[in-house]
């Protein structure tokens, strides 16, 4: 597993994780450089494209298994793992580059295959801000929202509303086979 963390708003949030041997980069204050944020969307671009040329590359190999399967057979294929992309502040990203969301809707629908995840953060979150990219995102985690609306944004119920206002308490919502509150530890 690789990881890619950006960060639209800067602030360091990620930057402790800098020196994990998985993390493949970190991209952060975008807020202040429209340059860098056409940057970012080019090279998660360009990594979808490289991805599915190493597959095509092996034997036309549908997906990630696949390829996997493929490099115990073939040990001259290079590693390819899995990439999963973490955007902080992605509301605020796709307000200031609303173009962004082509990208994320094209690993929205390709990227299990080619083994990009996505893992999307906001404080706030408007509806239709997503434009038919939530029916791609499999899971959900809702913190404390500030309405019944903005819940029901996240998670399709207005629950997190009324969670308690005391940190740690969320819901957690997989497609639509679990749906359970929980209370997380700070570590």
């Amino acid at each position: 597993l690789s990881m890619v963390l950006v960060d639209y708003k800067g602030g360091a949030a990620f930057a402790p994780f800098a020196g994990l041997p998985h993390v493949a980069g970190i991209i952060d204050n975008l807020e202040d450089d429209a340059g860098l944020i056409e940057r970012a969307r080019a090279s998660i671009a360009g990594e979808v494209v490289r991805r599915q040329r190493v597959l095509r590359d092996a034997d036309n190999a549908p997906s990630i298994t696949h390829y996997r399967e493929l490099r115990t057979q073939r040990p001259d294929l290079a590693p390819l793992p899995h990439l999963l992309l973490v955007i902080d502040e992605f509301g605020e990203l796709l307000t200031a580059e609303p173009e962004f969301i082509e990208l994320l809707m094209t690993i929205g629908r390709i990227g299990r295959s080619i083994g990009v995840h996505l893992l999307l953060s906001s404080q706030r979150i408007e509806a239709g801000r997503l434009r038919g990219l939530d029916t791609y995102l499999s899971y959900r985690l809702g913190l404390r929202t500030f309405s019944e609306a903005e819940s029901s944004i996240v998670l399709d119920k207005p629950d997190a509303f009324h969670l308690p206002a005391i940190p740690g308490f969320a819901y957690l919502k997989v497609d639509t086979s679990v749906y359970r509150r929980f209370r997380a530890g700070y570590v």
